[in-house]
């Protein structure tokens, strides 16, 4: 019988914590076979009171909800010191505060899991030990969880390594992902990942496997204290697509070199893995080298998920702002 541990981290989230307690808690994995569903709650220093819910879901649920008080990191640490101290589990998943989880969200997660677990059996990595991240697209809702009417177009998403070097499509509160992963992300915390979630999906997307389910399984609510949110209207969309090209500039190079750095050695030690490596240092050289940015672009390797970012992203290469 399976076992999830999810991970939480929470701060001044009073406002909507305990219904995301209350829709995790109300995950139908026992129907499905789940035998254990075992919650982990960092909280990031929080000052309103987060901490009193917390305290007593834990004595609601003692065998079930754990939780401990850390100093304020701020979201990505945060996320990184649970994933690096969560307990030995088959699968593992990451919830935000303030979302609301459908009830077949864990069990769809873990089904496509195994699912590609047994896809790779046969493969040169033993089966359990290559990294498998599940996600789904968020079902954007208002503060009373209305699904909000969205505007701009939603592509069919299509995870690749080429992808997860210059852009993220997996929404962190959305993931199940196996011990493998789990393991590869704990063993190498990074210094400068833009997101928490960007890395695990440019980890996974590397060493092992990602289901993008286009299906939602949980209510993404909107509201403005959320860390990270979504955009509904086009004039909303355009101008958060601008800023955060230009913010993404050195970030998305400064990440893959430290990937580099991290991952040196796993990456020249299989075989496998000898393309990626190459579009690696590629992406990287492309910094300072004019000809190295010029075969980037015309590999067709690096891409973004919708076509006008992508033709944005290749101008941006040829000029050196990436």
């Amino acid at each position: 019988m399976d076992k999830i541990q999810i991970l939480m981290s929470s701060y001044n989230g009073i406002k909507y914590i305990k219904e995301q307690l209350d829709s995790i808690m109300a995950q139908d994995c026992q129907e499905k076979g789940i035998a254990g569903l075992f919650l982990l709650v960092r909280d990031d220093g929080s000052t309103d009171g987060t901490q009193n819910v917390l305290e007593q879901y834990s004595e609601k649920y003692p065998d079930r909800i754990k939780w401990f008080q850390g100093s304020n990191k701020g979201v990505i640490k945060s996320f990184f010191e649970l994933i690096a101290n969560a307990g030995n589990a088959d699968y593992y998943a990451l919830a935000d505060q303030d979302d609301y989880w459908m009830p077949s969200k864990i069990s769809t997660g873990i089904k496509k899991l195994k699912q590609m677990e047994q896809h790779s059996i046969g493969e040169d990595i033993v089966t359990g030990s290559i990294p498998l991240l599940y996600c789904c697209r968020p079902l954007l809702a208002d503060e009373r969880l209305n699904p909000l009417p969205v505007h701009v177009d939603n592509p069919e998403m299509r995870p690749g390594f080429g992808n997860a070097l210059i852009e993220n499509i997996v929404t962190g509160c959305t993931t199940v992902f196996n011990n493998g992963l789990r393991q590869m992300l704990a063993s190498h915390i990074p210094k400068h990942a833009t997101m928490h979630d960007r890395w695990m999906y440019l980890t996974a997307a590397c060493f092992g496997k990602i289901y993008y389910d286009e299906t939602p399984y949980i209510y993404y609510r909107q509201h403005g204290g959320n860390a990270v949110g979504k955009n509904t209207s086009r004039l909303s969309e355009l101008k958060y697509r601008i800023n955060k090209f230009k913010k993404d500039n050195q970030s998305s190079s400064r990440q893959a070199l430290e990937f580099l750095q991290i991952f040196k050695t796993e990456l020249e030690n299989r075989q496998n893995l000898q393309e990626k490596e190459k579009l690696l240092k590629l992406f990287i050289r492309g910094k300072k080298n004019s000809k190295a940015r010029k075969k980037l672009v015309n590999s067709g390797r690096i891409y973004r998920q919708r076509r006008l970012d992508n033709r944005i992203f290749k101008i941006l290469v040829r000029i050196n702002l990436y």
